[in-house]
């Protein structure tokens, strides 16, 4: 398998991710879940009173990583990216990852209706990535363990 099929797959089937932000010069790291679309871009439900919220509205530049996993030892998978990041605001935007969102993680039709009209605490927010990068001892060995690409295409 490629490496850019795998990072696809990986980012399909994992929950959490853990993004970075900044505030000046003092880095942030929180945990969120997650779903990607059909273009790998990531999203994922918060308050915007959060501090990675807030921070995105200030830099909207930001990092992430989908943690490894370990097999026998070995770093299977790990992908980390970085890009830009912000809160959805088109209510047919919402609507379509709120329903991706509620597919993968058991939420109700109710919930998306909610969301979709600003009826929660919970706003959607859009990790667009410019590069994605895997390191996997698994499936790849010697340099070929750590790849680089600006795009999954």
């Amino acid at each position: 398998m490629q490496a850019t099929d795998y990072i696809k797959q990986y980012l399909t089937q994992q929950h959490l991710l853990q993004l970075a932000t900044l505030a000046g010069d003092q880095p942030w790291c929180c945990t969120v879940y997650f779903v990607a679309d059909a273009d790998y871009n990531l999203y994922w439900a918060s308050w915007p009173t959060r501090r990675h919220s807030r921070e995105i509205v200030a830099h909207h530049k930001v990092a992430a990583a989908v943690a490894a996993t370990f097999v026998k030892g070995k770093a299977e998978a790990g992908v980390q990216l970085e890009g830009v990041a912000r809160q959805l605001e088109s209510s047919d935007e919402i609507r379509l990852i709120a329903q991706l969102y509620a597919a993968k993680f058991d939420r109700s039709t109710q919930w998306i209706e909610d969301i979709t009209a600003n009826r929660t605490k919970h706003r959607l927010y859009k990790f667009t990535p410019s590069r994605y990068v895997i390191f996997d001892e698994v499936h790849f060995s010697g340099d070929e363990a750590r790849q680089e690409f600006a795009s999954l295409a």
